[in-house]
């Protein structure tokens, strides 16, 4: 498979798992401020270190942005872990379970993303699955710190509207 294959197997995995829907988000479920340090402190991780670093992996994998800082998409997962433990635990052994299955080591030790990739589409229909990726696109593109790194400025309600912004000059449409 080439990278260009690889990319648009990527796209089409990212596509079908809802991120066309970022820009309509409502809930807001993250707000982190302060300090490197006062956001780790902040972090309540799940009682695994192991549920929580293939959270992260998996999550990664879900919604692949390079500018996000892993911080984000780590307190995202671990709350989660933390509010559906058991859901999580035993999504995770699952996961693990047929990573070990199909590629012969647990999903953290799998390197190769399009095997991790692959993977995650055969789970893509399970209850764990589908709230992992529920949390991570509501706490990755309804975070306003996240904002100017997807190019969106946020409500204009407050701000005047659009038309006050910039959007006023339809210079190619006849009145």
């Amino acid at each position: 498979m080439s990278n260009n294959d690889h990319s648009t197997s990527r796209r089409k995995f990212i596509k079908n798992t809802g991120i066309g829907v970022a820009g309509t988000i409502v809930a807001s479920t993250l707000s982190v401020t302060g300090s490197v340090a006062e956001e780790a402190n902040n972090i309540s991780l799940p009682d695994s270190p192991h549920v929580s670093k293939t959270l992260l992996k998996m999550a990664k994998d879900i919604y692949p942005h390079e500018m996000i800082q892993n911080k984000y998409y780590q307190k995202i997962v671990d709350d989660l872990a933390k509010q559906q433990k058991r859901l999580i635990d035993e999504g995770v052994a699952m996961l693990d379970e047929q990573s070990i299955a199909k590629l012969g080591s647990p999903f953290l030790q799998v390197n190769y993303e399009p095997d991790r990739v692959r993977l995650l589409r055969s789970i893509e229909e399970t209850t764990f699955f589908i709230k992992v990726r529920t949390a991570l696109m509501f706490g990755l593109y309804d975070n306003p710190e996240l904002f100017p790194l997807f190019g969106y400025q946020g409500s204009s309600v407050e701000k005047g509207g659009y038309l006050n912004r910039g959007l006023n000059d339809l210079d190619w449409l006849s009145e």
